[in-house]
């Protein structure tokens, strides 16, 4: 029945995806004939153009050049940013029936593993969906990029290589990985999650600071207060009933220790991801960045989580010069196939959805929806995922809704009204 579940919800998200116009932007070929450059010129921001390589294209300071940090967002950017929030909400669920489902299994090694089938559907969804000449195309036209001058790179502060810029984000994602998995070996569940929600604080900050241009360093006011809000109302949402109004879990400000900084860290390196993801989608395509973030994402983890975890094929793979065991590659692998055997029907199936689900299907909405909303904008959509979550848990698991989790949706859905334009406003932005 599970499984079913998860197909219809699969199928309903992707097949609304693709019935969406700009699900997959046109190619607009320039008006002048030498639209193919020799030489690779700096690449410019997107706007509807398939690679870096075509010229012209709007300079940065376009209107349609940036994302949309202002004005509201089409009804295909919602769709995209709802769903990536409802899918990554699906993934507590599956990981309570994963571990019910069959015998014990270590969380590190459910993370490599997920990671892994991420990234391989990932790679075969774009292999399948894409004709050869295109991926070849895409292949010449990102070595080409990657001659750009390193000056003008850093001056643009996005990679021309897509396989670079995939690259940082996935060991971005990868780092916050690493990080959340040491401090909820350390702190409670609940503190890790509060802690967790400063993410729609963090996002805005490091827009505003970190953001490739004037266009995406300007938060304005409206998104400041809606992501206070959205704060406020995530950590709200996560108080337990039974707990009063400030349950004990809750971090003191005396007794913050490694375990909490560090799971403040893997908030910055989320909040991180979403201010360049929307960066990078001015430069590269959509599809290119999720499936190469999901490569160097399961990459950089598998080498994170090899180093800490001495039960980790990646850590008995390493060499003993870097504080690996050195084991050869047949023991591991049989390791590996002894570890798969154990594990029920019902718990593959899991893996295998969450995999999908939450991981890379959510990516590819993420990436989809980022393309035209800013990072902080999007985080207000994004901050939905835990009540999604406790819709999930309720649908499935038959989980009641806890007081404090329907005020806090109510509090997410004020915060997102509050980041609307007001007529007045959205005037001025059209006569910008």
């Amino acid at each position: 029945m599970l499984c079913i579940f998860l197909a219809m919800l699969a199928s309903t998200l992707f097949a609304g995806a693709a019935l969406l116009p700009a699900a997959r932007p046109a190619l607009q070929l320039p008006a002048r004939a030498e639209f193919l450059v020799r030489s690779p010129p700096p690449c410019a921001p997107r706007a509807g153009v398939a690679t870096c390589t075509f010229a012209p294209s709007p300079g940065p300071d376009s209107p349609s050049s940036s994302p949309s940090s202002s004005s509201s967002l089409e009804a295909d950017t919602l769709f995209f940013l709802v769903s990536a929030a409802a899918l990554w909400g699906t993934y507590p669920t599956c990981v309570k029936l994963l571990f019910a489902a069959g015998p014990q299994l270590d969380p590190s090694i459910v993370v490599l593993v997920r990671f892994l089938i991420m990234a391989t559907i990932g790679v075969s969804a774009l292999v399948l969906s894409t004709s050869k000449f295109t991926l070849l195309r895409r292949y010449a036209s990102a070595r080409s990029a990657a001659a750009t001058p390193w000056a003008v790179q850093l001056e643009r502060r996005v990679p021309a290589s897509v396989y670079l810029a995939a690259l940082e984000l996935g060991a971005l994602g990868g780092l916050g990985t690493f990080f959340q998995t040491i401090s909820l070996s350390q702190i409670p569940a609940l503190t890790a999650a509060v802690l967790y929600s400063t993410v729609n604080v963090i996002t805005p900050a490091l827009a505003a600071v970190a953001g490739v241009d004037a266009a995406e360093r300007d938060v304005d006011g409206r998104t400041w207060a809606a992501c206070a809000l959205g704060l406020l109302a995530s950590l709200w949402a996560l108080i337990p009933d039974a707990a009063g109004l400030l349950p004990e879990a809750l971090p003191a400000a005396s007794s913050v220790g490694t375990g909490e900084l560090v799971m403040l860290a893997a908030a910055c390196c989320y909040a991180a991801v979403k201010v360049r993801l929307s960066s990078t989608l001015r430069y590269h395509a959509a599809d290119e960045i999720a499936v190469g973030r999901l490569v160097g994402q399961a990459g950089c983890a598998a080498a994170g989580l090899g180093l800490i975890d001495e039960t980790s094929a990646v850590h008995e793979l390493l060499p003993e010069q870097v504080g690996g065991l050195g084991e050869p590659v047949d023991a591991v692998a049989s390791e590996l196939a002894t570890w798969a055997a154990a594990l029920t029907p019902e718990q593959l199936g899991l893996l295998l959805a969450s995999s999908l689900l939450s991981g890379a299907g959510a990516t590819w909405f993420q990436s989809n929806g980022q393309r035209k909303a800013s990072a902080p904008k999007a985080q207000l959509w994004f901050a939905t995922t835990p009540i999604f979550g406790a819709l999930w848990a309720f649908l499935v698991l038959g989980e009641q809704f806890s007081w404090h989790q329907v005020t806090g949706a109510a509090g997410l859905v004020a915060a997102i009204a509050l980041s609307f334009p007001n007529e007045s406003e959205a005037e001025g932005v059209r006569a910008d």
